[in-house]
Parts: structure tokens; C-alpha cells; sequence
């Protein structure tokens, strides 16, 4: 179909709202994105971008730039914190297959590449506007705090994230939130510049130290500290006091407690939720406000981007709006629902308060992990690259 002067209207300028936005505005769309801040700005902290959204963001032109921020990442390993009476076993250990690698980033770097990319297309971006709900039909619109309506559009993206309001449901929030920070690398110090590292207190205690480059050229580089916490635990951990927690720290990766002691930790929670892709006629959901999880995977930014790509990818090819819809949800549910099943499975092995659960992971994880068939399929799995989502998209069609 055609997309000139197509009217597209997204609420939400995270990755997969930006990412969006560029693509539609290159290829001739009106697009206005509305964001609740006062100043466009990202919000959490370091991940791992995988093979597959780098894909995307080499077919915008944008990878070099990104990669120049970030640091690459060449393995993921997790092994018993000391507390386990000095034991130090792997219990996890993940490589990239040969010729790949992930690029581990600050949020903000790659906030800025997309924001700078999405001006530079044309897209208008309006701020202080926090959607609230939709006004669908023929052209839908967002309705906002206060009662505002947008201009009608021929589509409205909801791009909000997991806390998107709109239909919201309250009972998806995870048990297991975390504390990160992100904090000066140490450059003599005892991590690896190409390595995830975590440390495990049974499922009930995760710490992770990720390299995670530059903000901004020039800027010294950043590592990304984070400590998981049962969410009813954070008044707790407040009333405790700050000492009490670089005690635990301690006690279970010495070499990470310098880290706490600088970091100024943000609270995180997650949800878990697969809600309808279409929210109503002429709204569409992406990313995490579609199919949120917890970041064990490391998969939200990445499958954001996908989600961003495939719509364009469908919009180019289909002859009307609602035939896109449809190519763009057939090119993408198998892969989201896969994800959400293994994230569903996979997040309690390593976050939650089960006994059995993580013994079978230190047992049998571990090991097993270090066949070569299932080293295979684990960094697949890791990679996101299974049921090879890119090709599924037809990035050549953008």
C-alpha cells in the first residue's frame, strides 16, 4: 500500500515507539509521537542488544553508530555466589555462535541514536502527553490525561511499554523485580570487557555486572550492576539501610561489592502479560505494551525492534491497512509466543523462591549446557534467533 501521507499516531517514544516512527516517516508517513515526559528521555538501564535487533538497526543505517557506544559481548556467565559455603560452580556459561556477538548498551545511547535518527526523518514528537485510552474507529485517536484527544490517525500505535494504561490489567506484575545502577567500569578490575557475569543464591539472590560502553562520544565507560529483590521486600530493604545491603553484596561476590558501593540503585519492576496485538479497530499494539516478560532472556528491546520492522515490512507489501495488520501479526505471533513460553518456563529457574527449581538448574543446567548440540540451542535461544525472526520480516522489503 501506499505510504505517503499515510497519518500515524504513536504513544510512547521508548525503542520500539522511535524505531517505529523513523522507519514510517522515511517512507513517507505523517507520524506525530506522543510521549507523557516533559523531554522525550529513556527510561531503565543496560542491556544486551541481540543479533536479531542489530539487524534492524543496520538496515536503518544506524549500527555503526550504536556499536561505537557499545561494548561487544562474547559470552554469558553465571556461576554460585560465595555465600554457598565458597563454592563456585558454572552454572551457566553461553557463547555466541561463530561470526556473532551481542553489543551490550546503555538505554540512553541508544535512546539517542533513535531520537536523533527520528527528528532527522521528519517525525513531530510531542511532549507532556500521557495517553490514557483510545478512541477507535475508521480514524482512532488517543485520549489524554485531562481529557485531550489527538488528531485522528489511519493508525495509532500503542508504544508504552508494559505499564501502558491502555485496557491495563493489574495482575501481571512478577514477584521479582530488581535493583540496577549504572556505574563507572572498573577498568583494573576483576571483569571481562566481553562478559555478562552473574552470581546465584539459590533463585532467591541474583547479582550481574554487564560492560556496557559509552553514553555519548567520549564519555568513559559504564558497567550496569543489578541485584534482584522480591518486590514486597523493597520497604524492607529501604527500612535495612544501605550498609545492611553492601553487606549482602559482599557476602555473596566480593568482587562486585566496590560496584554497590558506588551505585545509586533504581528499583525495576516486571510484568508477564501477552495482551491482544489489535487494541481496537485502527489501534495496534508493539513491543513490551504487546508481549511483556522478565529480562531474564534479554529480550525486549530486541523483539521491540522486530515488532517495529515487521509493521513497516507489512505496511510496504500489503494493499490495504487491515491486510498489513494481518501479515505483520502472522510474520510475528509465532515468534512472541514461543518467547513468552520459554521466558514463562525458564524465569523461575533463576528468579523466584523455589527450592527444587534452582537445585535442577545447578544440577543439571550447568552441565548439560556444556554438550555441544545444547550449547547450540541455548545460545539460539539467547540470541533470539529462533524460528529465525528476521528472515520471517522480510527486512528487504523496508
Amino acid at each position: 500500500m501506499k505510504l505517503v501521507n499515510l497519518d500515524v499516531a504513536i504513544a510512547g517514544a521508548g525503542i520500539g515507539g522511535l524505531a517505529l516512527a523513523t522507519l514510517l516517516a522515511r517512507a513517507g508517513c505523517r507520524v506525530v509521537v506522543y510521549d507523557q515526559m516533559d523531554a522525550p528521555r529513556p527510561v531503565g538501564s543496560g542491556f544486551v542488544l541481540q543479533p536479531t535487533g542489530a539487524a534492524v538497526l543496520a538496515k536503518m543505517g544506524l549500527l555503526d553508530k550504536v556499536s561505537a557506544r557499545g561494548a561487544q559481548i562474547m559470552r554469558m556467565h553465571g556461576r554460585l555466589g560465595d555465600k554457598q559455603a565458597g563454592v563456585s560452580r558454572t552454572v551457566l556459561d553461553v557463547s555466541y555462535r561463530k561470526g556473532q556477538s551481542g553489543i551490550a548498551i546503555q538505554r540512553v545511547a541508544l535512546f539517542d541514536v533513535l531520537f536523533d535518527a527520528a527528528i532527522r526523518a521528519g517525525v513531530t514528537v510531542e511532549v507532556a502527553a500521557q495517553a490514557q485510552d483510545i478512541r477507535e474507529g475508521t480514524r482512532a485517536s488517543l485520549v489524554f490525561k485531562g481529557g485531550r484527544v489527538s488528531a485522528a490517525a489511519d493508525l495509532v500505535v500503542d508504544a508504552m511499554g508494559a505499564n501502558s494504561p491502555i485496557q491495563r490489567s493489574e495482575d501481571t506484575e512478577l514477584d521479582y523485580g530488581a535493583l540496577w545502577a549504572t556505574v563507572p567500569w572498573p577498568k583494573d578490575g576483576p571483569f571481562q570487557t566481553s562478559m555478562l557475569e552473574q552470581r546465584y543464591d539459590k533463585a532467591s539472590r541474583m547479582a550481574g555486572v554487564l560492560p556496557v560502553g559509552t553514553a555519548r562520544d567520549g564519555a568513559d565507560p559504564m558497567a550496569t550492576f543489578f541485584w534482584s529483590l522480591r518486590n514486597r521486600d523493597i520497604k524492607q530493604w529501604k527500612a535495612a539501610g544501605r550498609e545492611a545491603w553492601l553487606d549482602e553484596v559482599a557476602a555473596l561476590w566480593p568482587q562486585a561489592a566496590p560496584l554497590a558501593a558506588m551505585a545509586e540503585p533504581v528499583h525495576a519492576r516486571y510484568r508477564h502479560h501477552t495482551r491482544n496485538p489489535i487494541a481496537g479497530r485502527g489501534v495496534l499494539r508493539i513491543g513490551d505494551a504487546w508481549h511483556a516478560t522478565s529480562p531474564q532472556l534479554g529480550q525486549g528491546a530486541n523483539m521491540a525492534l522486530l515488532d517495529a520492522a515487521s509493521l513497516v515490512s507489512a505496511l510496504t507489501r500489503a494493499a490495504t491497512l487491515d491486510s498489513a495488520v494481518a501479515l505483520h501479526l502472522q510474520q510475528r505471533q509465532s515468534h512472541v509466543r514461543l518467547y513468552q513460553a520459554l521466558s514463562l518456563i525458564l524465569t523461575p529457574f533463576y528468579q523466584s523462591d523455589s527450592r527444587i527449581l534452582p537445585l535442577m538448574r545447578d544440577v543439571l543446567i550447568g552441565p548439560v549446557s556444556k554438550l555441544p548440540l545444547m550449547r547450540e540451542i541455548i545460545s539460539t535461544i539467547v540470541t533470539g534467533d529462533l524460528m529465525d525472526p528476521v528472515g520471517r520480516i522480510r527486512l528487504s522489503a523496508i
